[in-house]
C-alpha cells in the first residue's frame, strides 16, 4: 500500500510547518524530521518499503524513535528487527478539491481563528470558555494540510470536528493545492463520510 512520495513529502513539510518543526530531511531513502517533543525525538517517514528501512531500524538503539510506513502491517513486520513494537495504523488521506461543508455551531459554543503566516488555528470554545475542539492547518504550494484536529471527549457527536475542518479549509489561499491529512482510525470514519 504505497503512497505517492511526493504528495507524502509535500504532507510532511506542511505538517512540520504547522508544528513549528524543521523541514524533512531525505535519510534511509525515507524521510527524517526531528520532533523533539516529551512523545518523540524523532521520525522517519517511508512512501513505501525500501532497503534503508532495516538498516534505519537496526541502527537505533534510543526510545522514542519513530519509524512510519505507507503499508500493511505485514510489510512492517518484514522490514523491522523483533525488538520493535508496532503500534495501531493510520491512515494517510486526501480529501476532495473543495474545503469540507460549513455547518452552523450547536448553541452554546464559539469559533475562534488564529493565523500565523501560513498556518492557521482554530478553537471552539464553550460560552464559559473551556475549550471543546481545535485543530491546525499549514498550507505549502504543494500542499493544504490539516493537523492535530481533536475533540474533547465531552463535546464528541455534535459536529465540531467538521466545524474546525471546515473553518481550516475556508482559510486555503491555493485551490490547487492538494487537501492532505494523516487520520486515526477514529478520524478516518469521520473524514471519508
Amino acid at each position: 500500500m504505497a503512497a505517492d512520495p511526493e504528495q507524502l513529502r509535500a504532507w510532511l513539510t506542511a505538517r512540520s510547518l504547522a508544528r513549528g518543526l524543521p523541514p524533512p530531511v531525505e535519510e534511509f531513502g525515507g524521510l527524517r524530521v526531528d520532533t523533539n517533543s516529551d512523545k518523540e525525538v524523532r521520525r522517519w517517514v517511508f512512501a513505501e518499503v525500501v532497503p534503508g528501512i532495516a538498516q534505519l531500524a537496526h541502527s537505533i538503539r534510543e526510545q522514542r524513535n519513530f519509524i512510519k510506513l505507507c503499508g500493511t502491517e505485514a510489510e512492517v513486520r518484514e522490514v523491522l528487527c523483533q525488538r520493535w513494537a508496532i503500534q495501531s495504523g493510520s491512515w494517510f488521506m486526501a480529501l476532495g478539491s473543495g474545503p469540507p461543508a460549513a455547518e452552523p455551531l450547536p448553541g452554546g459554543y464559539l469559533l475562534e481563528r488564529m493565523h500565523n503566516g501560513s498556518v492557521t488555528g482554530v478553537e471552539i470554545r464553550t460560552e464559559e470558555g473551556e475549550l471543546a475542539a481545535s485543530g491546525f492547518a499549514a498550507e505549502t504550494p504543494q500542499a493544504f494540510v490539516y493537523d492535530r484536529i481533536e475533540t474533547d471527549a465531552a463535546h464528541r457527536r455534535r459536529g465540531l470536528g467538521r466545524a474546525v475542518m471546515a473553518a481550516l479549509g475556508s482559510s486555503r489561499q491555493s485551490p490547487p493545492a492538494r487537501q492532505l491529512l494523516m487520520a486515526t482510525a477514529e478520524g478516518e470514519k469521520l473524514y471519508s463520510s
